[in-house]
This record gives structure tokens, C-alpha cells and sequence, in this order.
């Protein structure tokens, strides 16, 4: 399982740079939204990571999706942060960043309330519904590889 998290976390760096160019280009939320690193640590990356833990037949596979679903959505989240220090600090008005900046909001509020309870908010839901959703994946790919046993003799049939 060496270097499975190289390639998910190179693109997901490349979606959130990409994704706040097209916002601040001006793009409309619609084609801003289809660059979506929480579609990664969602969905995208908990399935991609139960197929490859599913081919190789890792000792623990359970354990080994969910601490890779923890690691990627942690480190990818932490990517996200500083877009939402950038948003407070320029005050942008996409809507994901409503309540970071403004005469009311405190910079406590604006760098590590929101930005911060954002990220374990969506590490928290990540890490369950991703994991089952591997889980899932896992358990369907085991069972369709693994050999049926069967318990029938046919009568008069020794062992």
C-alpha cells in the first residue's frame, strides 16, 4: 500500500488551487462547484482506496481504508485552509465563505472558527460515510474473489 496516497493528494492540491482560480475568474458556482475537493475525500477517494485495498489483499483491510480515509481527508482539508484565510483576508464573496469576513466577524471567528470546524465537520463525515461506503466495497469485492465453501455430500457419498 506504499505511495497509495501520492496521486489522490497531488489532485486534490490541483482542484483546490483550480477551483479558487475559476472562482476568482469569476466563473459562475456551477462550473466553480464541479471542482470539488469534498467529492474527493467524500466519495472519490474512500472508493478508490477500498479498490485498491480490495486487489491486494491486505492483511487488515478494514483498518487500512479507514486510516487511509482519515490521513487523505485530514491532509486534503488542511489544503483547503488557507483558501479560507485568502477568503477572509480579501473578502471573498463566493458563498462557501459567508461568515469569514465582515465589520461583525472577530479574526478568531474568521482564521479558526469557521475554517477549523468546517474541516472536522467534513473529517468527521468523511471518515463515517466514507468508510462505510469502502467498507462496502471491500466486503462485495471479498466475497465475489473468495471461493465458495460448500458443506454438501452427495448421499451414500464418503468424506
Amino acid at each position: 500500500m506504499k505511495g497509495i496516497l501520492k496521486w489522490p493528494l497531488i489532485i486534490a492540491a490541483v482542484v483546490v488551487v483550480l477551483r479558487v482560480v475559476v472562482e476568482q475568474a469569476g466563473a459562475p458556482d456551477v462550473i466553480a462547484n464541479l471542482l470539488s475537493v469534498v467529492a474527493l475525500h467524500f466519495v472519490i477517494g474512500p472508493v478508490y482506496f477500498a479498490i485498491r485495498i480490495a486487489k491486494s489483499e491486505a492483511p487488515r483491510p478494514y483498518t487500512t481504508l479507514f486510516k487511509l480515509i482519515t490521513l487523505y481527508v485530514v491532509l486534503t482539508r488542511a489544503m483547503v485552509l488557507p483558501t479560507y484565510w485568502l477568503a477572509r483576508v480579501y473578502e471573498w464573496p463566493q458563498q462557501r465563505f459567508s461568515g469569514l469576513a465582515g465589520p461583525d466577524v472577530t479574526p478568531f471567528t474568521g482564521y479558526v472558527a469557521i475554517p477549523f470546524s468546517t474541516a472536522a465537520i467534513w473529517i468527521f463525515l468523511s471518515v463515517v460515510i466514507g468508510g462505510v461506503l469502502g467498507s462496502l466495497i471491500i466486503a462485495i469485492t471479498n466475497r465475489a474473489v473468495r471461493p465458495v465453501a460448500t458443506s454438501y455430500r452427495a448421499p451414500g457419498h464418503p468424506e
